[in-house]
């Protein structure tokens, strides 16, 4: 299973302690700030879907911080994050619903004693004390609603690609109802709950076909339920032709559209898998350099995607049905033997050990610079004009280049005559190495200071900017000065005989 600590929602739970305006202002002034990671539940994933939450005003969003049951949906309506990265960079997420057809309402998991989703995720408990308002629902009996949603993400203001989107059975689907959800990518079934002896709940996964070729694009269908605690949960992963890319600026954004019908009443609940960032832990005045991270990957499911109008199914609520999991994905970019854990706190710190103290990578996370560099006495290595020959090891899946930084002067930054860069090809699947050197500078200060190396695609990359790909490592390098004695104080040296 694909585990985060709960550090991952440190930025959700201090939305929570520092009240709505000042999270409102970062992101999206004036506008309704409630998506949230689930603070409860059983899902081993409640860490790692962002949960989608409608509802709430500007005029009632303290009252409920997750959105408001049973409120009337309409296009246009939002739903934004504003998820704190440190030291004045935010994360953006916004979800708008652009068409709808078949009037809808929002809805919390949990109102109806049949749901199971609270179970897995909530925020105050399950039943009538969830909070989450994660769902949309047909507001009347037996309607068939279809919407569409358009999702888009920036950091800085930089646009970036969400990696996937997660849809959810959210009010017990039933035997004559059904739920669907179509977008550009693969669907996986990751998390299923049984109620064996309480009949079948089918699915299938179809690819969609446009003008009578298949695309790129999946629908996954719940096509039928036992409407008593049985329910699945599917993330998608999203192609690169999922995110627009038509405008000279393109915003990344993808859409997903929706279906379900219900007999009585039923609803759906939609998260995403935010972005996540890998970023520097050397002290504050060096920068906070971010790296976005797409770890996303799966485990089978167990379900084939089958054409666009095939009558086939699986039944997931038997014995011997397995579904997939999340799970990391360890075939990235990076620099040293390990690839990056993220962070959503801040790692700052005075040894530039913050990141190896954090996260399930552990301490041997950031072990690109070399041991012969990093505690030396200042007459070896750091007489000026002597040369520091640094061999990087790395690992890519496409050509790029590797910069590194010594703060010679102490004066904590990284200046622009501190940086050294070389090409770093692709390595595939291999590790890979290349030599950064500088000449020490009579400018230098014989003393203990910071080395930052950051792997990306960018040859001129500045210490603190934003990239989408790649890993920033940060060293402290531990200068050993020469031993001064005081002449007037006497020698306590062992006597010689």
């Amino acid at each position: 299973m694909y585990y985060k600590t709960q550090y991952k929602i440190w930025s959700i739970v201090l939305f929570m302690l520092v009240g709505i305006t000042g999270v409102q202002a970062q992101c999206y002034p004036g506008e309704v700030v409630t998506a949230a990671y689930a603070t409860g539940g059983v899902s081993p994933y409640i860490n790692d879907v962002l949960w989608l939450t409608w509802g709430a005003t500007n005029a009632n969003q303290g009252t409920y911080p997750y959105g408001r049951h049973n409120q009337q949906l309409n296009v246009g309506d939002k739903s934004h994050a504003s998820i704190d990265l440190g030291d004045g960079k935010y994360l953006c997420i916004e979800a708008e619903i652009t068409s709808i057809s078949g009037p809808i309402n929002s809805y919390a998991p949990g109102d109806y004693t049949g749901d199971y989703l609270d179970d897995l995720y909530n925020i105050g408990g399950t039943g009538g004390s969830n909070q989450l308002v994660s769902g949309i629902r047909n507001r009347a009996n037996g309607a068939l609603s279809r919407i569409t949603l358009e999702c888009r993400a920036t950091l800085m203001g930089t646009p970036i690609r969400i990696p996937g989107v997660v849809f959810a059975d959210a009010e017990s689907l039933a035997p004559a109802e059904y739920i669907y959800a179509t977008a550009d990518g693969e669907w996986t079934l990751v998390e299923v709950k049984k109620n064996n002896g309480q009949g079948a709940y089918n699915v299938r996964k179809e690819i969609v076909f446009e003008s009578g070729i298949p695309s790129s694009k999946q629908t996954m269908k719940l096509l039928r339920g036992n409407d008593n605690n049985t329910m699945a949960v599917s993330f998608l992963k999203f192609n690169e032709s999922a995110y627009d890319q038509t405008a000279t600026n393109p915003d990344f954004s993808v859409s997903i559209d929706v279906e379900f019908k219900g007999n009585g009443l039923t609803a759906i609940a939609l998260g995403l898998l935010a972005p996540e960032v890998d970023g520097g832990d050397a002290p504050i005045s060096y920068g906070n350099p971010l790296h976005l991270i797409q770890k996303l990957d799966f485990t089978p499911d167990n379900i084939t995607a089958v054409n666009q109008g095939s009558t086939s199914s699986t039944n997931i609520n038997a014995g011997a049905y397995t579904p997939g999991a999340l799970v990391e994905n360890t075939n990235l970019s990076h620099l040293g033997s390990t690839a990056p854990d993220t962070e959503s706190v801040i790692v700052h710190s005075k040894d530039a050990k913050g990141d190896d103290n954090f996260g399930p990578a552990g301490p041997d996370e950031e072990d690109a610079w070399p041991t012969e560099y990093k505690r030396f006495s200042y007459k070896a290595n750091y007489i000026p004009g002597n040369t520091i020959s640094a061999t990087i090891p790395y690992r890519s899946d496409s050509d790029g280049y590797i910069a590194g930084w010594i703060d010679f002067n102490l004066n904590g930054v990284f200046d622009p005559d501190e940086k050294q860069v070389v090409f770093a090809p692709t390595t595939g699947n291999t590790m890979g190495s290349i030599v950064l050197e500088w000449v020490v500078p009579g400018t230098r200060k014989p003393y203990s200071t910071f080395v930052r190396l950051r792997l990306s695609q960018l040859e001129n990359i500045t210490p603190g900017e934003f990239v989408n790909t790649g890993e920033v490592e940060d060293h402290k390098i531990y200068v050993l000065g020469p031993v001064v004695t005081n002449p007037m104080i006497h020698s306590k040296g062992k006597p010689t005989n």
